[in-house]
């Protein structure tokens, strides 16, 4: 349950934004299950990044509905005036739900409620779980333990019968974090054959929670997780706020890894696996190794997959190179030469395409395993590119029937010195409808001045369509400085004044570029000169469209 500092941050901007300032990101997405994106509005909707991310990884998203305090009384009150009301609300967040595509909503009713309004707040409850299972037959309406059954704003930190009626009309409750062990057990017991949808709140702030919070958090999700219940994490982002930000991957990887014994680790159903090893962040802004951009910037909707492998096998996120995005991932040469890597399902019918890169090493083995049990190591590649410094190697392996890949690691040199950067990672089979993007004639169907001050491009649907392919946006100056603007997958892209002129230049010219994210090739640019003469943005031509 992500709360940290109301919300709403740098994540807010769907295009990503430009920052001198470290941020907060979540990439542990193989240890979770469900992700609630959590403020004090009365209706949260998740961050357009956090759903791509969230649904990206296999991992539920939540909205919030909360009421809390004198204002939230009087909300509940005009809420549960009558049942039209109660519908009202109800078609609203499952419209929302559906419209911005996220699964359900956690219920967070902190404040009195009249003794005469609970049975409607329990038909409120149920009602919009019912709406939105019949949107989408997974959603989630969990209920948090504040209000009981009779009206009190009294957190039981158990299931019990004062809460049960709203268990039993949702999908799941969260309990509040002052738990002792034995009202653990006996939750257990009352929600009977439900058990495993009592989440155990564990605040990590630590605010009268078992074990303290922080790096103890580990304490109470072991009592979580022998009681065989679920877990709810609130505030994971006390990393980010109390300690050193520059700190923050260390501490990120420290608090997970003490986390790591008491999940369920899920791994990837896909059809491809293509990796930059991004965590959306980054200090530059990198193309097939070039530094082409020298600007911080953040973007979630540029995050890619991770290794979701146990943490014995070390690998770090390092922002000081790249070869597609802001990072890499480092790992530290062992006495066995041996790295894993992913866990998925990755269906392959006959031929398969695997393309590796890498540095500081001069040879990587990839070795794939079946669902079968077999294994395979590529020890002879197709291609074998030098690219900047990283060495790009192109694998095909082919099967006689349909197989899994199950299991992707590497192999290398015995030498415990030896560090290795991993920049790009794809397999693709190739019958899997993985084909190439095709071109489009124009990458801008229209420019759009809003003022003096914006203005938005217009592409066409066909990037929404192509989901493996991204739209970057780049700004050069005339000494050939370039900014990453940012990114999206939408069909428009809003651009600044303040982001492309500058008084002491006589023109800058706005980069725009289509990438498939499946091979990093580059699909199609458009180049726009805009000199200093701005006339309200519509002093630009077309320099050059490929």
């Amino acid at each position: 349950c992500h709360d940290m500092k109301g919300g709403y941050l740098e994540d807010k901007h769907t295009q990503g934004c430009q920052t001198n300032e470290p941020c907060y990101r979540f990439f542990r997405w193989h240890l979770i299950d469900i992700f609630t994106y959590f403020s004090h509005e009365l209706v949260t909707i998740p961050p357009l990044v956090w759903i791509n991310c969230a649904h990206k990884n296999g991992v539920q998203i939540l909205g919030t509905f909360i009421t809390e305090f004198d204002n939230g009384k009087d909300i509940c009150r005009h809420l549960l005036a009558s049942d039209e009301n109660v519908d009202r609300v109800v078609d609203a967040l499952a419209l929302l739900m559906a419209w911005y595509n996220f699964d359900g909503y956690l219920l967070n009713i902190e404040n009195p409620i009249e003794p005469e309004y609970i049975e409607r707040l329990l038909s409120f409850v149920s009602k919009l779980k019912i709406a939105c299972s019949k949107i989408d037959r997974n959603s989630l309406i969990i209920w948090y333990d504040s209000v009981t059954i009779h009206g009190e704003l009294k957190w039981q930190n158990q299931l019990n019968e004062l809460n049960m009626p709203f268990f039993d009309a949702c999908d799941g409750i969260f309990l509040n974090y002052t738990w002792k062990s034995e009202m653990l057990i006996q939750s257990k017991i009352n929600a009977r054959e439900r058990y495993r949808d009592v989440f155990v709140g564990i605040d990590v702030f630590g605010r009268g929670c078992f074990g303290g919070g922080g790096f103890n958090t580990c304490e109470a999700m072991s009592v979580s997780y022998t009681n065989d219940l679920s877990t709810a994490l609130f505030a994971p982002g006390w990393l980010f706020e109390t300690l050193d930000t520059n700190e923050f991957l260390e501490n990120d990887r420290k608090f997970w890894n003490l986390l790591e014994p008491y999940t369920s680790q899920r791994i990837l159903h896909m059809k491809s696996l293509t990796t930059y090893f991004s965590d959306g962040f980054g200090e530059n802004f990198f193309i097939s190794g070039l530094n082409l951009a020298t600007n911080p910037w953040y973007n979630l909707s540029l995050q890619s997959y991770l290794p979701n492998v146990l943490s014995e096998n070390k690998w770090l996120i390092k922002h000081d190179d790249a070869y597609f995005g802001g990072s890499y991932i480092q790992i530290k040469g062992n006495t066995e030469g041996y790295s894993k890597l992913f866990k998925c399902l990755i269906p392959i019918e006959s031929i398969c395409e695997i393309v590796l890169v890498f540095k500081n090493i001069d040879n990587i083995i990839p070795e794939l395993k079946f669902d079968n049990g077999t294994f395979i190591h590529l020890y002879k590649s197709e291609k074998d590119l030098i690219i900047r410094n990283w060495r790009q190697k192109t694998y095909r392996v082919s099967v006689n029937e349909r197989k899994s890949i199950t299991d992707i690691s590497i192999c290398y040199e015995k030498n415990v010195d030896s560090i290795i950067k991993l920049g790009y990672l794809s397999i693709r089979p190739i019958e899997s409808g993985c084909s190439k993007i095709e071109l489009s004639s124009r990458l801008i169907q229209s420019i759009e001045h809003n003022s003096n001050s914006s203005m938005t491009l217009h592409f066409g649907d066909f990037i929404q369509e192509q989901i493996s392919s991204i739209i970057l946006i780049f700004v050069r100056d005339q000494f050939e400085q370039y900014t990453f603007l940012g990114a999206t997958h939408q069909t428009y892209f809003v651009i600044f004044k303040s982001e492309i002129i500058d008084d002491k230049q006589e023109y800058s010219t706005l980069i725009v570029r289509h990438y498939s994210l499946d091979s990093l090739d580059l699909i199609n640019e458009t180049i726009l000169r805009l000199p200093i003469a701005y006339n309200c943005l519509k002093s630009f031509y077309l320099e050059k469209s490929s």
